[in-house]
């Protein structure tokens, strides 16, 4: 009875509580089949699918950490288990990003500035996500080697480190968007779409941040810190935030408009603005006319 404990001792560095992880289970659960139904039924834009792999990953990620100390613990479920629960929460960040590119994409902005160009800014968000994410999951499976613990445990700074500087940098380029006039759009039956879709942006991307801080301490302060040897900090830094960032994301979908209505939003503002050519051309046709009565 000792054996099995001590191996569980070893790795987590406590003793899980059970039940708070069968809760914890239950939680990401009914969020991830809430999420299934909302993005499914309401035809949320192609963007917001990514979250349900990513929701179903951390949903298993609990199941992994129950089946770690309800049967025999070995480093490979241990690794299983800490990535499940360590990466969704850093690509769901991604979503946030891809927010922001949807959002100028719907404006139809005619610009050179890299910076308001949704493409390129998509390909850099990619990279900005998954850079960090690399080197705090290698970090982390090293970590597991006791030679490269060292190593290992720097690579996982590093990438919370640089995630942290992506953060900060999003958050500045956010208030820009806030404040930029030129990025608009509509969608039928809301009122003031893109501050909705901020608001809930600016949320999650605090939530994250709380997440990416408590990360970074937990791996500042090593195996024999505080963070890493009491599991509560676990789930009131990291679980509970990233349910409700997950939460909050899922109601994107209700700020813009349905997959199937993009085309005819698309195509109407077209229309508009060959009415509005057509008015100047008509006008300026109508001219010489007035000047021939005088």
């Amino acid at each position: 009875m000792d054996g099995p404990v001590d191996m569980v001792y070893m790795y987590f560095r406590y003793h899980p509580n059970k039940p708070a992880a069968y809760v914890a289970l239950a939680v990401f659960a009914l969020i991830d089949i809430y999420l299934i139904l909302r993005i499914r039924l309401q035809k949320a834009p192609a963007f917001m699918y990514k979250m349900i792999p990513l929701l179903t990953m951390e949903t298993l990620g609990f199941v992994m950490r129950i089946v770690c100390f309800s049967t025999p613990i070995n480093s490979g479920k241990f690794l299983v288990s800490n990535l499940f629960t360590v990466l969704p929460p850093n690509i769901v960040s991604l979503i946030n990003y891809n927010t922001i590119t949807h959002m100028i994409r719907l404006s139809n902005l005619e610009t050179d500035k890299f910076y308001l160009n949704h493409k390129k800014l998509k390909i850099l968000s990619i990279v900005c996500t998954v850079v960090p994410s690399m080197l705090q999951g290698i970090g982390g499976a090293l970590q597991t080697v006791a030679d490269l613990r060292p190593i290992g445990l720097n690579m996982a700074i590093a990438g919370l480190s640089a995630q942290l500087a992506v953060f900060t940098s999003f958050f500045l380029f956010l208030i820009f968007v806030t404040r930029e006039k030129s990025i608009q759009y509509q969608v039928e039956g809301v009122r003031n779409p893109k501050k909705k879709a901020l608001i809930r942006v600016y949320i999650a991307l605090s939530l994250l941040t709380i997440r990416l801080i408590y990360r970074l301490v937990q791996s500042s302060t090593g195996p024999t810190g505080p963070a890493t040897t009491n599991e509560w900090p676990l789930y009131v830094f990291d679980a509970l935030v990233v349910a409700f960032a997950f939460l909050v994301l899922s109601t994107l979908n209700s700020c813009f408009p349905k997959k199937d209505e993009e085309i005819f939003i698309e195509i109407d503002e077209e229309k508009c603005r060959s009415s509005r050519e057509s008015n100047v051309s008509d006008t300026l046709k109508e001219e010489p006319r007035e000047e021939y009565k005088l």
